[in-house]
């Protein structure tokens, strides 16, 4: 019955049609230059949408827990690793045990480190890798005639 409630206290889909939602058990953010600790948020969702990957907490019915969103861009992910266990960059004293999916987040000028808990840690950091292999290949463009849209004939090579 607790995992049936739990699962219905989780934020849904965006969308019916999103394919790569995922649950997850708990989330860690490492240490960063803004905050000197690690910061440990509660179960929620992982999953794929319009090029992003979002984590939302679950819903609480207590009004003094605030749902917590993050949004990261997906050619932002710099690794997408199954770990045994999440290891602070900031503070290597700092471990936390459970089947991780450990993500590394570069966009230039910040750096995220994330790691979100679950049992199947295994099959939804292979799915993102090939989401994230998928989203930064160049797209193919094929050219069926020789005639552009104007009607001016194209030289081929």
């Amino acid at each position: 019955m607790g995992c049936l409630l739990a699962r219905i206290l989780d934020p849904a889909p965006p969308e019916p049609s999103t394919k790569y939602f995922w649950h997850v058990e708990g989330a860690y953010f490492d240490a960063t230059r803004h905050s000197n600790r690690i910061k440990k948020k509660g179960a929620g969702v992982l999953y794929v949408h319009n090029g992003r990957l979002w984590y939302k907490s679950r819903c609480y019915c207590n009004h003094g827990r605030r749902k917590r969103t993050l949004q990261i861009d997906i050619c932002n992910i710099e690794r997408v690793l199954a770990c045994p266990r999440f290891s602070s960059n900031a503070d290597s004293n700092k471990e936390y045990s459970g089947p991780v999916i450990d993500v590394c987040v570069n966009d230039g000028t910040n750096s995220l480190h994330a790691a979100f808990k679950t049992k199947d840690a295994e099959s939804i950091s292979s799915e993102l890798n090939e989401i994230c292999l998928k989203h930064r290949q160049k797209p193919k463009i094929f050219q069926f005639n020789s005639v552009d849209v104007e009607g001016v004939e194209i030289d081929l090579p």
